[in-house]
């Protein structure tokens, strides 16, 4: 017997197979932009592994409807038929998650040594989760318990409203919203958190900072512009990171408020786990500015997860659930 899990973002699909136990027995990884389809890789997996899997459960970087999930950044659609079909086993038995649905469930059995805490931890604590990661897009999800039995919130929170925080803001707004018009909401001052807190959208925010400042902007891809950034070689790069990672922070801190995380918050995605050093004062600072809650939110554990792996056992725990298996320690 055997479970096949899977992850889907923006940059790699990641599949594996997993025991009873809940041990990963096989993986393999291809990217997501390349020429193997997921029901293809799902097939060479059953394949390799001897036969059919018991369960298929796999998390999808987009919005799962009726049963597909166009996913967010990348044109690429998944079908539960679709993979029901190249792994040979029922519809009913194969799960499509959001891939922060799936990253809720990964909080079920956090591993607190993949964990480098900013404040708090590394004890369990009881009370809601929340995960959140800016990666090639944003992520938001959260874990509650009913009883003894958690289960996850998905949602989409990576679309929540960023505004100016100061005046000298307004005009690299103004800019973001000239570059990239999608995404503004509504008539306001407003985009979408996504459009600075990710992959895809620090290249427009670098941009919109760079036009506002009358500077050339000379970078291209995320990459190049966080190592900049590090090293202090170009002044756009270096405000464009500290903001963003100042809006991360007030993000994350609200979304603790919002869900009452004592259990706690959790950042992840490529970008903070490729850029540890973005987590400074200043946004361990904007965590905890609540205003008359200030000391509500600096009481919630916050840390970085570093497991670059917890999609995959996001999805093997809510699989694990629904099939009434005990969860791995």
């Amino acid at each position: 017997m055997w479970y096949l899990v899977g992850d889907i973002g923006g940059t790699n699909l990641r599949l594996a197979a997993v025991d009873p136990a809940g041990a990963v027995v096989r993986r393999c990884t291809h990217r997501t932009d390349g020429l193997t389809t997921l029901p293809d890789a799902c097939a060479a997996l059953c394949s390799e592994m001897g036969g059919a899997p018991e369960g298929v459960a796999v998390a999808v970087a987009g919005v799962v409807v009726d049963g597909q999930v166009r996913m967010t950044n990348a044109a690429r659609s998944v079908s539960r038929d679709n993979l029901a079909r190249a792994c040979d086993v029922a519809s009913c038995k194969v799960l499509l998650l959001n891939d922060f649905e799936a990253a809720a469930w990964s909080l079920a059995t956090l591993d607190a040594a993949k964990v480098s805490f900013l404040q708090g931890g590394p004890a369990p604590q009881p009370g809601a989760r929340v995960i959140i990661g800016p990666g090639t897009g944003l992520g938001v999800g959260s874990l509650v318990w009913q009883g003894a039995r958690p289960t996850a919130v998905p949602g989409e929170g990576g679309h929540l409203r960023l505004t100016p925080h100061s005046a000298e803001e307004v005009a690299y707004f103004e800019a973001l919203i000239a570059l990239w018009p999608e995404v503004q909401m509504g008539d306001a001052l407003a985009v979408e958190a996504e459009a600075i807190l990710s992959g895809t959208g620090i290249p427009y925010w670098y941009r919109a900072i760079a036009t506002a400042r009358g500077e050339a902007a000379h970078l291209e891809g995320a990459a190049a512009i966080f190592a900049a950034a590090k090293a202090e070689e170009d002044a756009s790069a270096c405000r464009a990171v500290a903001l963003m990672a100042r809006y991360l922070g007030g993000v994350a801190g609200d979304l603790g408020l919002v869900l009452g995380a004592r259990g706690g918050v959790f950042i992840t995605g490529g970008v903070a786990q490729q850029n540890p050093w973005m987590l400074d004062n200043a946004f361990l600072a904007a965590f905890n500015a609540g205003g008359r809650h200030s000391k509500w939110r600096a009481a919630l554990p916050l840390g970085l997860c570093n497991d670059p792996d917890f999609g995959l056992m996001g999805a093997r725990n809510c699989l694990f659930v629904q099939h009434d298996r005990p969860l791995p320690d």
